[in-house]
């Protein structure tokens, strides 16, 4: 028994040696598969370049340690960690520049505080949820602090500054006054105009109304450094409405619209663009959107 013993374990010991020695024999010298490069994850990795407007605090800007900042640019900052097939680079610029960039196609991607119009969709992608919004308010002088919505400003006799027909808040004005004929405002176009020309003449009574977005009206005169803070004893402002805002995308950037969009409907969905609204916008600008 103790040889037949032997004689088995001898056995089957050889048949180990030769199965190691025919595995060896299959494997390079250098540790076989080992050799063979694993595909490179990086190289699968697409850079997207995102140019935000880096003056519009606190949607976008550069803070003091020289940092992109602002809500739009941390809404960018979770998607890009929801995708990892992309790394996005974040670039802080002009609206002008970001916007012919992302025409060009020298950035895939921009916010700049825009609003949705034909003009726009005719020129880059958008996603179907928006980015965020802006609180839309009127400008008035002191003496008009009552003034805080459109039928206050028709009840009132007031004037409005001339508006440009491209821009979100004359579609706005004119669907209001084609739902509401008898409230409705006296609204005049105009081709170009600056936000602080309107301010301006507001202050100055050539006009009574100015419908301007808080977050511009506090940086222009709310804000101490303001270019027209010297202005703030004698404005009111009450916001009334707000308008969303989007992200703009290359045209011809299909598959990441989709990756983006599905990421921002994500963080949408979880509650994530209200907590970053509320944390630099001071409100959750969503509530508006329902």
């Amino acid at each position: 028994m103790k040889k037949k013993s032997r004689l088995t374990l001898s056995f089957l010991a050889a048949c180990l040696g030769l199965a190691l020695l025919s595995g060896c024999s299959q494997q390079p010298a250098s540790g076989g598969q080992s050799t063979q490069s694993a595909p490179d994850q990086s190289a699968q990795v697409r850079k997207i370049k995102y140019a935000f407007t880096n003056t519009l605090k606190p949607v976008s800007y550069i803070d003091e340690n020289g940092n992109p900042a602002g809500y739009d640019v941390e809404v960018i900052k979770k998607i890009d960690e929801l995708l990892p097939q992309y790394e996005i680079e974040l670039i802080g610029t002009s609206s002008e520049d970001a916007w012919l960039g992302v025409e060009t196609g020298k950035y895939q991607l921009c916010t700049t505080n825009s609003y949705r119009t034909a003009a726009r969709e005719e020129k880059y992608l958008f996603a179907t949820q928006n980015q965020g919004g802006n609180l839309q308010g009127l400008v008035v002088r002191k003496e008009h602090a009552d003034v805080k919505t459109l039928p206050d400003v028709h009840d009132k006799g007031l004037r409005l500054t001339p508006l440009r027909p491209a821009d979100a808040i004359y579609a706005v004005i004119d669907t209001y006054n084609k739902e509401n004929p008898d409230k409705a405002v006296t609204l005049q176009s105009i081709d170009q105009f600056e936000n602080a020309d309107a301010v301006k003449w507001v202050a100055e009574g050539r006009y009574d109304v100015f419908p301007m977005a808080s977050t511009i009206y506090d940086s222009m005169v709310t804000a101490p450094d303001g270019q027209l803070h010297d202005l703030s004893d004698k404005l009111s402002y009450s916001t009334y409405d707000a308008i969303a805002t989007w992200a703009l995308i290359n045209k011809d950037e299909t598959e990441f619209r989709g990756a983006y969009q599905e990421a921002l409907i994500g963080l949408k969905n979880d509650g994530t663009l209200s907590e970053l609204s509320q944390e630099y916008m001071g409100t959750d600008i969503f509530q508006y959107f329902k």
